[in-house]
């Protein structure tokens, strides 16, 4: 049996919870940086030379283990394992979730169970698998479901779309008909409110900003402050630190570092041309380098997201 979830904190607790297995997790950021129309191969290259670029990790070293998670799940299906997937409602873990779906092929499904979910008893701000027990995660056991042929068509339309960076076809999935996947409309309509405005900013950099603005005082509580601006939090503290740190770069930065590259206690305050771009006199243009990326689009500033009709 293998299993298949979000990251690393909620293999570990599955490790303690005694359904067995083996344990996969994910381990990709694909709302940040380039995810282009292309092989497998090649999309496992951009995405390795995407996370070196932002310092996470050496890129050899996720080149292997991007190819070892998805030799691993290839694996699994061609020998017909019992394959359970595990995924929440954010947009991190939706945007996973589509691309382990599009990687299964129809005759091999039947094999595949999913267990989804968006709320959890006793916890009101249900933040994610990652902080639930293992007896709490193995209460979900009971709930997996065997994946659907609906569930699949859904997934892989709005994969392609992503990936060709298709605003207005995601705009379509946003508010299409569920097909199994309840989580997967919301996730969108809050990818695409990360195109930029007229301001020049995404959703996240105008969250962060305000975060800024009322107090926080290093990146590291602007992320958190940020983080219970949203709906559903998805975003990890290196990607709230890294558009904190291209809202720094010269020659006219938003925000005023302490010292860059940008950590969790590096000093943060609003510039005067932050201030003026956040209250809508003024607007962002990123510097090269610094561009935003929606799967396969590079997102211009001032850019209009279409509307996502729920």
């Amino acid at each position: 049996m293998l299993h298949v979830t979000n990251g690393d904190s909620t293999t570990a607790t599955l490790a303690e919870t005694g359904l067995g297995g083996d344990l996969l997790p994910w381990r990709d950021v694909l709302h940040d940086g380039p995810v282009p129309a292309c092989g497998a191969e090649e999309l496992r290259a951009v995405r390795a030379a995407f996370v070196a670029g932002q310092g996470w990790a050496p890129e050899g070293e996720t080149l292997e283990v991007l190819r070892a998670r998805d030799e691993r799940l290839a694996r699994a299906l061609d020998r017909r394992e019992h394959v359970v997937l595990w995924f929440e409602h954010d947009l991190y873990d939706q945007l996973q979730l589509l691309q382990v779906l599009d990687a299964i092929p129809d005759d091999g499904a039947d094999t595949v169970e999913a267990i989804l979910i968006g709320s959890f008893p006793g916890r009101p701000r249900f933040a994610g698998l990652g902080e639930l027990t293992a007896t709490e995660l193995a209460s979900l056991w009971p709930q997996r479901e065997p994946l659907r042929a609906g569930q699949r068509a859904r997934a892989r339309r709005a994969w392609a779309r992503f990936r060709a960076g298709d605003l207005n076809g995601l705009a379509a999935e946003a508010g299409a008909p569920e097909d199994g996947l309840p989580y997967l409309g919301p996730a969108l309509r809050r990818l695409l409110q990360e195109v930029p405005g007229a301001d020049g900013l995404g959703r996240t950099e105008r969250e962060l900003l305000a975060a800024v603005q009322s107090g926080a005082r290093t990146a590291g509580e602007a992320f958190v402050d940020a983080s219970r601006r949203e709906e559903a939090p998805f975003l990890g503290d290196g990607s709230a630190f890294a558009r904190l740190d291209a809202l720094a770069a010269p020659p006219d930065p938003l925000v005023e570092a302490g010292a860059r590259p940008v950590g969790a206690a590096t000093p943060v305050g609003l510039t005067a041309r932050g201030r003026a771009v956040l209250a809508g006199d003024a607007a962002h243009a990123p510097l090269p380098g610094h561009e935003r990326w929606l799967g396969g689009a590079r997102l211009p500033a001032g850019a209009s997201a279409p509307r996502a009709d729920a």
